[in-house]
């Protein structure tokens, strides 16, 4: 199912060669002219699956307001590498995005559950007052909650939602993290603690590449993310891996993938 119809809103899109990435957040690219240019990796991660120089990939440029009200120093944003099966989404910034544009057209659906108390009772007033009026679709973006020292990526129709961007793959499956993620395992001990306490807490593995049969957590990356990931779904933490395609012309729903425990 057809979710965004342009990867990145406004943006210009090319298609480039990736040569290498350094200092973590700079890349450099190769355009089809032969010019070599530095462009912005917001990605964290190891990324150590993604990486082949020579590989194609896209980027998109920045356009001349982003650029004034960002004071960016570099033009454009490393968006998408390929696989040599299909593209890779490896911008996390726009992960978000894409998530709740599932949730709103009901590609992505989250599982109905008899009862559980709404986690709108955790959420702060500020946040609170972000509520849209409509009985649907209640969302907000990062919201404060009471007494927690940490901000999911959603609050949504009842539900605190955090969400992960899942580039990973080894041995046939792709996993998550690709690097130790203390601020991830803390968030899964979080949301299985107010899981335990009855309220609906979810985490969205957002699998951004086309191999893999089943999701599973990294153990040999990250075994304490791993394990916080478990106690968390013992207590009621709901675990959704779910598989988004790309290309230039747009990002497409393709369906739940097995999660192996």
């Amino acid at each position: 199912m057809k979710i965004l119809n342009e990867l990145a809103p406004g943006q210009k899109l090319e298609e480039v060669r990736f040569l290498r990435r350094y200092k973590r957040f700079l890349v450099d690219v190769e355009r089809q002219s032969g010019e070599v240019i530095t462009v912005h990796n917001p990605n964290t991660g190891s990324m150590k699956s993604c990486l082949s120089e020579g590989c194609r990939a896209v980027i998109s440029w920045k356009t001349p307001a982003q650029l004034q009200k960002s004071k960016a120093k570099l033009p454009a944003t490393l968006e998408l590498l390929h696989s040599g099966r299909g593209w890779i989404g490896v911008n996390t910034m726009r992960t978000n995005g894409i998530v709740r544009a599932a949730l709103e057209k009901g590609a992505l659906v989250l599982p109905r559950r008899k009862t559980f108390r709404d986690a709108v009772e955790l959420i702060s007033d500020s946040a609170r007052a972000r509520l849209p009026k409509s009985p649907t679709h209640r969302v907000v973006s990062e919201p404060s909650l009471r007494g927690q020292s940490f901000r999911p990526d959603f609050y949504w129709e009842g539900w605190l939602l955090e969400v992960k961007n899942v580039t990973q793959i080894s041995g046939g499956y792709i996993q998550f993290p690709d690097a130790v993620s203390v601020r991830g395992a803390a968030h899964m001990r979080h949301l299985g603690e107010l899981s335990g306490q009855g309220y609906g807490c979810a985490v969205i593995f957002v699998l951004s590449r086309p191999e893999g049969n089943s999701f599973r957590a990294a153990d040999e990356i990250d075994p304490e993310f791993s394990a916080a990931l478990r106690g968390a779904r013992d207590r009621g933490l709901v675990a959704m891996p779910v598989r988004m395609s790309y290309g230039l012309k747009g990002v497409s729903f393709r369906g739940s993938v097995a999660l192996e425990s």
